[in-house]
């Protein structure tokens, strides 16, 4: 008998008991001897006291959790007021240099983006302030577009060549942005650069995506 229980192992009484939830519904009188350590303290609880316990901690997860939901609702109401005015004013410009001044103008004061660059590989129609015109020449402006897909912004840290043929800024960026525009494929991209991880590989896309395609529509006669 001895050696039999020797065999028995903590995982095969689990096992059997979730095998068989009405174990103690057929010995009920085995729950007033059971006795549990406390998660914390380690001093012997009765099994009520341990569910109350684990409710208690599930309780308190699940405000956590609500907490989080409802900060993560309050930031995104705010970024969807800020697009909504971002693509009002982009619609409301009357020329298409308003409508490149309205990007830049909009992403450093509503945004407070400290690097913006707007970037053509196709030769506008009409040339702008405020688009560079890149062409295909330089290896770190092919590397760039080809990373890029229609309606897919691509946030992570920002290499060394591309620093210096985006921003014309001596501050070093850390982080970038890149928004491709283009209807059915990249013509261009918006390059949004930051001093901090502020645009990390984790961040959400669904709202640059959407600034991404209204300057799209916007801008698509140049092309």
């Amino acid at each position: 008998m001895s050696s039999l229980l020797n065999d028995i192992h903590a995982e095969d009484v689990a096992e059997f008991l979730n095998r068989n939830r009405e174990f103690f519904h057929v010995f009920p009188n085995l729950l007033n001897d059971l006795s549990i350590p406390h998660p914390k303290t380690g001093k012997e609880i009765s099994l009520l006291e341990r569910q109350v316990y684990q409710l208690r901690e599930q309780r308190d997860h699940l405000k956590v959790e609500v907490e989080t939901l409802k900060d993560i609702a309050g930031e995104n109401g705010i970024l969807l007021h800020k697009v909504y005015q971002f693509c009002e004013a982009l619609l409301a410009a009357d020329s298409d240099q308003a409508a490149v001044d309205v990007i830049y103008h909009v992403m450093q004061t509503t945004f407070n983006v400290e690097a913006i660059s707007l970037i053509s590989w196709d030769l506008p129609d009409l040339p702008l302030k405020g688009i560079t015109q890149l062409g295909l020449t330089a290896a770190w402006s092919n590397s760039l577009k080809a990373t890029l897909e229609v309606a897919k912004p691509r946030c992570g840290l920002l290499e060394a060549q591309w620093q210096k043929g985006l921003f014309q800024t001596d501050k070093p960026m850390q982080s970038v942005c890149v928004i491709p525009l283009g209807i059915q494929s990249v013509s261009g991209a918006l390059a949004l650069g930051a001093t901090t991880d502020r645009f990390n590989p984790e961040l959400g896309t669904y709202f640059l995506k959407v600034m991404g395609q209204m300057i799209s529509a916007r801008l698509q006669r140049l092309f």
